[in-house]
């Protein structure tokens, strides 16, 4: 071109031509005058206008080098130029919090570097439009803006092998990942990069995003768009004039004895280019990126010859673009922009009205709206977030209407492959009646594991050694549990820590929820080859007015080879095992065979054929019992002010320690929810006793709140029924409002046993609504269903009309069920009986007739229960157990039996004829299975009558005794009768084999033990067999309020010749609030005094407050070997401080106690 522009600071690609060139009316006519010229400038003697070489590789600016510049063939200076990428944050200034939500990274091109390139400055106005606070900083406020400084420099120091484009690809990846975190960044989130690529930048750019994998990867998934300023993608018009200036410049860099940098082969078309290309295309396509690149190239002149020789005439000056619009556009990007300015600005521009800026701006702005509105794949994990996995869809609400945290659900997991191996509890505290398979903890599957195999949720992907003893990181699930166990709680506390926690967010980009059991809808198994897509429309999508394009674009996502972090959750497995055509069991199938999968189900459901590995097979087990403790605290803790009500914990707690099958029962999470809720209506004369029991004054107190929530109306007024009102009313009254819907529910519950269907979906309820409907009106389903705190549905709040219902609990179902038969027992009307299928068909049954078909069928244990339960509390259960002992009757096993125990443990006791003759039956039976097999399964269960137990021991043999007390021992407490009977026996000689296996029930009566049984178990402290003394001690050491005698007695067995039995007894006593000295006087005395004599290394530390009180620390008491006595122990572990205080105790017998055991003391009137 005829005439330079105002001298802004030049593009780096254009000044590696300039540097050191003279202006075009320079009189020197030839090479060697140039090199000559060159050379006066390298010693400072320019003329005006030329740019000394000198500056080309520090930043080419017109005139003087500012103050901060560095001279880079000043070797005290190179380390600065040899330092990798270097990004500076222009906006916000670093250390500002304002909330930022994308980054937006400038990259220079060769031989210049930032901010200079980037800045125009004419006569000094130093506009950098990156940073100039009325340019990009004003229009984007929420992004951060960097500049990033590579190694660009032309020439390069000899005594280093040159960098390939590769390596300074490597550089500026290394560079943009360094990048400082935001204020606001979310851990495991990309942040969003925009790029600003200059010239030859953009090729290192493009490079660096090939070549990024393994530790770049986050680099390549945060870039979401890039703007190219004049990037030569296909060379520069440099390759028309570099046969004769190429040499020159070599030339020029021997002299200087330095190399000319690799890169300026970028500015030539080649093969390597193209290839490069190539790749980077194949990149964008992969990565969504196509429509998010935007081309800039030049349409303004520049003239190469005169840049290498300036005193060219006009007519050879070959004025062109350096990069024009086929050097710097790429195929897939349809329209390139071109920008009305030489190669030299087109990186820099003067103020916020430049018609070039409002342009690339106008860019940068459709980018970052896109970046904000996401990707199809994020606007789909967005809008799942916002209205699948809400707050509001998320919640867990108690029966008593008030929501419950997420922090207060404990779900627990063990690992199944151990757990049979592994059921002894690992503490008193959680000692559990070994259950019989057939008892309602069997059934139930209330178990406590041992804590080693415990599966808490963060740690569900960690690595764990398989079968074969390898460590592996299990990618594909399976959770078994029993219907209300806690599955579909487990399921929203996943999504929500995944959600709102960032649980496993290094894993998963998404979690996807889907109940298996949506696959049976009519209109899926219409849809002709179900697939992903249909899937996702139908679970997530279908209220989106783009519903398809969203659902398309988490199928792909999912297809992506290079993409395995979605994690599914499909619950239900056991919901689907029928009921699917082949289509759909082929898609079932994909569906479980996803690399990540957590499957749920219920225990016995059989996983499909063909299905690949699971790695990992776990349990819902229920509550612990430190975990049932914090519930009912929290449970009676005023959310506001946080005070805890002093005495329903503590009465409930009390409660389950009397009944085993309840505190069995309240393992379940939501039976221990309605078992809080109910016990502030109940008061001391009508406390349950029974199974049943508790779930009538469950029922009554759930509809009372329902009455309210149905909106009931007053008999004879128009007035609603109010909170206030409901609670004075009678059950009888309560029944009266709520018959329509008390009718439904046992049509639900009843049909549901028969056809062992627990989830209910549309069309059952319709179905079973007309079969069952009352004489009063019928209800709205929908609305109805919703409001009753017997039923919940996992489907979302806003599909009210396809919800599937199931009940509370499993055994809420068979109880509504019982309810049901009881009704029509007592009226003498048939059962309606409706049989699902492919033709809903209906017919009645007898209740008589359906008890003797039905009455040893398993599914029906706890349904008989409840029938027996609800019969007595009507005064009708005489004929229930008559129309029992008829034909059919199981005559060689113990069915029967345990049929009759079942039922007799839910009738209140009283003394009747028919209940005596049970009852002796039972003892027969329980007489003849001790005898005759070495064991009995009826006394294994909780159900069995105490009487039965009481009178057999009384009247069995040895063996007997032994057998049984065997199997009351695993209890975690006795009847009180069967403790009077069994310490009774401690005096007995002839029934000694008897006595550890007493001691060991007496062990575990947390409830403090009469002064006669602890007399009796005293006096076998004294017996000749160490391990009975032993089991003595034990029993007694977890009793409060000791005599002194008994106390003496135990302390007497510090010398015995046992060493176990000794240690036995120093836990004993340490167990003890308060112990008087002279109890352990005449043995803690001659301990001293021989421990005085070993060394001052092992010893004991006692010291004494105020003449009053003596603390002794037992805690390091430790025994040579059981051939030594008490005596001859040493007490390991001993503190400086004792050491110091050793010499002022023994003088004076005073000081203070420090680190003694807080649970021991010596008490005594006189030092």
């Amino acid at each position: 071109m005829g005439s330079r522009p105002l001298s802004p600071r030049r593009c780096g690609c254009h000044l590696a031509l300039e540097g050191g060139c003279l202006r075009p009316d320079h009189p020197d006519k030839n090479k060697t005058d140039i090199l000559k010229h060159a050379l006066k400038s390298e010693e400072g003697l320019t003329q005006e206008g030329a740019v000394p070489l000198r500056e080309v590789n520090s930043h080419p600016e017109h005139g003087q080098r500012r103050k901060d510049q560095t001279d880079p063939d000043d070797p005290t200076q190179f380390h600065l130029k040899s330092k990798g990428v270097n990004l500076r944050q222009v906006y916000p200034s670093p250390g500002n919090k304002t909330a930022t939500d994308v980054d937006i990274i400038a990259i220079h091109g060769l031989n210049t570097q930032s901010p200079d390139t980037w800045v125009w400055d004419p006569k000094g106005a130093c506009v950098n439009w990156l940073e100039d606070p009325h340019m990009l900083p004003e229009r984007f406020p929420t992004a951060r803006i960097f500049t990033c400084d590579w190694p660009a420099d032309l020439f390069e120091q000899p005594g280093f092998v040159q960098k390939m484009i590769d390596e300074f690809a490597r550089l500026l990846l290394a560079g943009i990942k360094g990048r400082p975190p935001a204020a606001n960044d979310q851990p495991g989130r990309d942040r969003p990069i925009v790029f600003i690529a200059s010239c030859l930048g953009g090729i290192i750019l493009a490079k660096a995003l090939v070549i990024a994998s393994c530790e770049y990867e986050s680099v390549k998934r945060a870039t979401r768009g890039i703007i190219f300023l004049a990037t030569p993608f296909r060379g520069t018009s440099f390759q028309r004039v570099a046969t004769w200036a190429e040499p020159g410049l070599r030339l020029w860099a021997l002299i200087r004895d330095k190399k000319v940098s690799n890169l300026l082969e970028l500015t030539k078309s080649s093969f390597d280019l193209r290839q490069l290309v190539h790749s980077f295309t194949a990149f964008c396509l992969e990565n969504d990126l196509k429509d998010h690149i935007v081309i800039f190239y030049e349409t303004g002149k520049s003239s190469l010859p005169r840049k290498i020789a300036p005193w060219l005439h006009a007519s050879l000056s070959q004025e062109q673009p350096l990069a024009d619009i086929d050097s710097a556009t790429l195929e897939i990007v349809l329209h390139p922009l071109p920008l009305d300015r030489p190669h030299v600005t087109m990186n820099k521009f003067n103020g916020p009205d430049d018609p070039g800026y409002l342009l690339v701006a106008g860019r940068v702005s459709i980018l970052l709206c896109d970046i904000r509105n996401g990707r199809p794949i994020e606007r789909a994990d967005l809008w799942i977030r916002n209205n699948c996995y809400s707050l509001t869809e998320l919640r867990i609400e108690r029966l008593s209407g008030v929501l419950l945290p997420m922090d207060r659900c404990y779900i627990n997991l063990a690992i199944v492959e151990q757990l049979s191996d592994k059921t002894s509890p690992s503490n008193d505290e959680d000692r559990v009646q070994e259950a019989s398979p057939f008892s309602l903890l069997a059934r139930l599957n209330i178990k406590a594991p041992d804590e080693t195999i415990k599966v808490i949720l963060p740690t569900l992907f960690k690595p764990r050694k398989s079968r074969g003893g390898q460590e592996k990181q299990p990618s594909r699930i399976l959770i078994r549990g029993q219907a209300g166990v806690g599955k579909t709680t487990l399921c929203k506390k996943i999504i929500h820590d995944f959600t709102y926690r960032k649980l496993w967010q290094d894993l998963f980009n998404r979690v996807l929820w889907v109940p298996l059991r949506n696959l049976k809808r009519k209109e899926r198994l219409q849809s002709s080859g179900y697939n992903f897509g249909y899937l996702f429309y139908d679970e997530y999508f279908s209220q989106h007015l783009k519903g398809d394009d969203l659902a398309k674009a988490l199928w792909d996502a999912l297809g992506d080879p290079k993409s395995d972090r979605t994690l599914f959750i499909l619950d239900g497995l056991d919901e689907v095992s029928q009921d699917l055509d082949d289509t759909m069991r082929k898609f079932l199938k994909k569906l479980l065979n996803q690399p990540n999968v957590i499957i749920t189900s219920r225990p016995h459901a059989i996983l499909p054929s063909d299905l690949d590995p699971i790695q990992l097979e776990l349990e819902t087990i229920g509550f612990y019992p430190d975990q049932v403790r914090a519930y009912v605290e929290k449970a009676f803790t005023d959310p506001e002010t946080g005070e805890t009500d002093s005495e329903k914990p503590g009465e409930i707690q009390s409660y389950l320690q009397k009944h085993q099958l309840v505190q069995g029962l309240v393992r379940i999470p939501v039976q221990l929810d309605a078992l809080c809720y109910t016990w502030s209506s109940l008061s001391d004369k009508v406390i349950p006793q029974t199974m049943t029991a508790i779930y009538r004054a469950i029922e009554q107190s759930l509809w009372r709140k329902d009455i309210v929530r149905l909106g009931k109306q007053q008999p004879n007024r128009p007035q609603v029924v109010t909170h206030d009102h409901v609670q004075e009313l009678l059950p009888s009254e309560v029944e009266n409002f709520i018959e329509a819907e008390l009718s439904l529910l046992e049509g639900l519950a009843f049909t549901g046993l028969h056809n062992n269907v627990i989830n209910f979906r549309p069309e059952h309820r319709d179905t079973i609504s007309r079969q069952f409907k009352s004489t009063g009106a019928r209800v709205p389903l929908d609305t109805t269903c919703m409001r009753l705190s017997f039923l919940r549905t996992p489907e979302p709040l806003s599909n009210s009309r396809n919800r599937n219902y199931h009940f509370l609990h499993l055994t809420f179902q068979e109880y509504f069920a019982a309810r049901y038969f009881v009704r029509q027992w007592k009226a003498k009307q048939p059962l309606n009986y409706l049989q699902f299928g492919n033709r809903d068909c209906s017919s009645k049954v007898e209740p008589a007739t359906f008890l003797q078909e039905h009455k040893y069928d398993p599914r029906y244990d706890i349904f008989w229960r409840f029938v027996a339960g609800l019969l007595d509390a009507d005064g009708g259960v005489l004929g229930f157990f008559q129309t029992i002992e008829r034909e059919p009757r199981d005559l060689l096993g113990p069915t029967h039996q345990r049929l009759v125990m079942h039922c007799l443990s839910e009738v209140e006791r009283k003394e009747s004829e028919l209940r005596t003759k049970l009852e002796t039956k039972l003892e027969q039976w329980l007489l003849f299975e001790c005898s005759f097999t070495g064991n009995s399964e009826l006394a294994r269960e909780m159900e069995c009558p105490e009487q039965v137990l009481v009178n057999v021991l009384k009247q069995g043999f040895e063996d007997v005794k032994r057998i049984l007390l065997e199997l009351i021992s695993r209890r975690t407490t006795a009847p009180f009768s069967i403790i009077n009977i069994t310490s009774s026996w401690l005096n007995d000689d002839t029934l000694r084999r008897l006595y550890i296996t007493i001691l060991r029930i007496l062990r575990y009566q947390h409830k403090g033990l009469p002064d006669t049984v602890l007399q009796r178990i005293a006096a076998r402290l004294e017996d000749s067999d160490s391990d009975v003394r032993q089991a003595a001690i034990e029993a007694l050491q977890g009793q409060a309020g000791l005599t002194e005698e008994v106390l003496q007695c135990i302390a007497a067995r510090l010398e015995d010749s046992d060493s176990d039995v000794r240690r036995a007894a120093i836990e004993a006593l340490m167990s003890q609030a308060t112990l008087s000295l002279d109890v352990l006087e005449p043995y803690v005395k001659p301990l001293y005094k021989a421990l005085l004599q070993i060394s001052f290394k092992e010893h004991l530390y006692w010291c004494s407050s105020n003449g009053g009180f003596i603390g002794v620390d037992l805690e390091y008491i430790s025994l040579k070997s059981r051939e030594h006595s008490l005596k001859e122990a040493l007490i390991s572990k001993a503190t400086r401080d004792g050491r110091r205080h050793r010499s002022k105790v023994l003088q004076s017998g005073t000081g203070r106690s420090h680190g003694a055991r807080p649970g021991l003391g010596l008490r005594t009137e006189e030092q």
